[in-house]
């Protein structure tokens, strides 16, 4: 094995090359991060990129956004107080942030490239063969034409307010069409008002119709009785005097 510098190729002074070019651009390097990285230094330096031209400043400013938010993943890797469930989708969210910033950072004809790259693989002769994707399955159709089985007999073919078993429990008419809300012995009065979900309207047209029997039943157990009617004085006739009237006279009485 030889030592590279034992050759006769032409030879350079440290002091000549671009060592200390190479040196300076790393203490900038690490001083622009360390600026760019103090907050108060931070907000100066986006109002000095703000009042610059935009052509020049935008990809300046994406760089320096880069940079922040990468030490912010490292930051957010770093941590042992986090779950982690909700470490994982904190860093997963940064890296799609910096790939945001660097996809901005390409140059507007950069789609031209990335034309050409798709069209010679894709008119290669030594194409390789692409995996198959999976076919998808279909979703399943709901057959919303079917009518779901009655929710008071159970049966299938009608829905609750067309069920041939239906008893009012006002008057104890059988048959569809007769709903106990819509009773002719509540005179119109509205007791339940109707709405569009069936299952909560029939929800609460069991409540209603169960609170109305067990009301029927207590009354028909305690009858309220009637009170006492207070009879009234008879008035006094027009005859009828309060001055006493005189003694009749009688045979023993001389006169």
């Amino acid at each position: 094995m030889t030592n590279p510098l034992d050759d006769n190729s032409v030879r350079t002074a440290l002091k000549d090359s671009d060592y200390g070019r190479v040196l300076r651009m790393i203490e900038n390097g690490a001083f622009n991060e360390a600026t760019i990285l103090t907050p108060a230094y931070s907000r100066v330096i986006d109002d000095i990129l703000g009042e610059q031209d935009a052509r020049l400043a935008a990809g300046t400013s994406l760089a320096v956004c880069i940079i922040r938010t990468t030490k912010l993943l490292e930051d957010v890797a770093n941590r042992d107080d986090l779950d982690e469930d909700v470490k994982k989708l904190a860093v997963l969210h940064l890296q799609k942030r910096i790939r945001q910033f660097a996809l901005h950072l390409l140059p507007l004809d950069f789609v031209d490239i990335a034309n050409r790259a798709v069209k010679n693989v894709e008119g290669s002769d030594n194409e390789e063969p692409r995996p198959i994707r999976p076919l998808r399955r279909k979703a399943a159709i709901i057959d919303r034409t079917r009518i779901a089985p009655c929710r008071r007999c159970g049966r299938e073919g009608h829905q609750f307010r067309k069920c041939p078993d239906y008893v009012c429990c006002i008057c104890d008419e059988l048959g569809p069409d007769h709903l106990s809300i819509h009773c002719p012995r509540l005179d119109g009065r509205i007791v339940l008002q109707e709405f569009r979900d069936d299952e909560k309207f029939f929800e609460a047209l069991v409540d209603w119709e169960h609170n109305h029997k067990t009301l029927a039943d207590l009354e028909l157990r305690y009858p309220a009785e009637l009170s006492p009617v207070p009879e009234t004085p008879a008035s006094f006739s027009a005859s009828t005097s309060l001055t006493p009237s005189p003694p009749t006279p009688t045979m023993e009485d001389p006169r």
